[in-house]
């Protein structure tokens, strides 16, 4: 006999079952998506919940204007984390709303949020991630070549399905002429959510660390937990 989906409780057959029982195969789940109701309506602009009596997969429906840059449309929570926030994938619009990365993220205690421009996230009706914004060195300089774990494991909505490294911006840069002057670092991301920072030539002092241009699918880790 099959199992069921985690959230829904959707029956999911396996290849044994006979088709033929309809109430198991077809009807019951058809019953528990009629029994979820109508969603919460946010008026337009409105902020996506944050809390509140919601489970994965919830649906919310905003209710924007249709004009050339939004579209009313339903989202999807796909993330629910307590360190990381709430994260709603867009089903009509393009692209969600960008949430603010908690501070609660980050376990390195030498780097924080940027108080002006955090780490952001926001998703977008094909499954992607974007990133955007930056975080800062607190107290210690960032010495060269020394790999950090800065944040804590992506959960599952926001992880990659795949292990790649993503080059990061620095600043303030060197004065130095020619390679002296260089400063950089790379973002390594995991599909099991472990991501870490290697910085190279970097300046003594405070330094940001900028994430803009991080964009990567993330639909194997969430689409199959209905």
């Amino acid at each position: 006999m099959g199992d069921t989906t985690p959230n829904y409780g959707f029956f999911m057959p396996s290849e044994e079952d006979s088709m033929a029982d309809v109430a198991k195969n077809i009807t019951d789940n058809f019953e528990i998506l009629g029994g979820r109701g109508n969603p919460t309506v946010i008026p337009a602009g409105g902020a996506l919940p944050q809390s509140g009596n919601y489970n994965l997969f919830d649906m919310v429906y905003r209710d924007d204007p249709k004009d050339g840059f939004n579209w009313p449309s339903a989202y999807l929570l796909v993330c629910k984390d307590a360190d990381w926030g709430w994260h709603w994938r867009p089903i009509q619009a393009i692209t969600s709303p960008w949430v603010t990365v908690p501070s609660t993220a980050i376990v390195h205690t030498s780097f924080e949020q940027h108080p002006t421009s955090p780490v952001q996230i926001a998703l977008d009706s094909r499954g992607w991630c974007h990133w955007r914004g930056r975080f800062r060195q607190k107290t210690v300089n960032i010495a060269s070549a020394t790999t950090f774990v800065i944040f804590k494991t992506l959960p599952l909505g926001l992880r990659p399905p795949f292990e790649f490294n993503h080059t990061v911006a620095l600043s303030p840069i060197r004065s130095a002429a020619g390679k002296a002057g260089n400063v950089s670092g790379r973002m390594f991301l995991r599909e099991d959510g472990y991501n870490s920072f290697r910085f190279f030539n970097s300046n003594s002092g405070s330094q940001n660390i900028w994430l803009d241009g991080l964009h990567y699918n993330t639909a194997y880790s969430w689409y199959y937990n209905a």
